[in-house]
């Protein structure tokens, strides 16, 4: 069951987009059985007595909050700023797993690599600004996973 408490995570503009896509506009309202979910159960705190809502203008991502069994969310709707790096990281980590599973798939399909990314960027909502650093991230990700083959085949070889 979802309450109708909200709390504010600094991200990336680009997170912000690819998250509204896949759970609507926000406030983001994470599917029951989220890791998210689940993350935020761990991560929520008291609120301090001197809390003020923070506003990170472009970089705010509105997160409407699940009933926990084991928190009241009217008492326990804190995030620290170390909880909310964290939390923010493991958004990060499952931006890219996505993404880079999508744009693996293409390039299986036989799509250009710029035109695989490309396509991931109109399907999510994100500006153009992106594709550098995701094409970046893409080679990286390519050769890292070339490095750990070869690591592999020379382990075979090496029995």
């Amino acid at each position: 069951m979802v309450s109708d408490i909200i709390i504010r995570v600094k991200c990336e503009p680009y997170l912000i987009r690819f998250f509204e896509t896949l759970y609507g506009q926000s406030p983001i309202k994470f599917p029951k059985n989220s890791n998210f979910n689940t993350y935020l159960d761990v991560f929520l705190d008291k609120t301090p007595l001197d809390f003020k809502i923070p506003e990170y203008g472009d970089h705010t991502l509105e997160i409407l909050l699940p009933t926990f069994e084991r928190k009241d969310i009217r008492t326990f709707n804190y995030l620290s700023p170390k909880r909310q790096e964290i939390f923010t990281k493991e958004l990060w980590k499952f931006f890219k797993i996505t993404f880079r599973s999508e744009i693996s798939k293409s390039v299986l399909m036989g799509l250009d690599r710029k035109d695989a990314i490309e396509l991931f960027i109109e399907k999510f909502n994100l500006s153009q600004d992106c594709w550098d650093f995701m094409e970046k991230d893409f080679q990286r990700y390519l050769k890292m996973r070339l490095m750990r083959k070869s690591r592999r085949l020379n382990k075979i070889s090496a029995v």
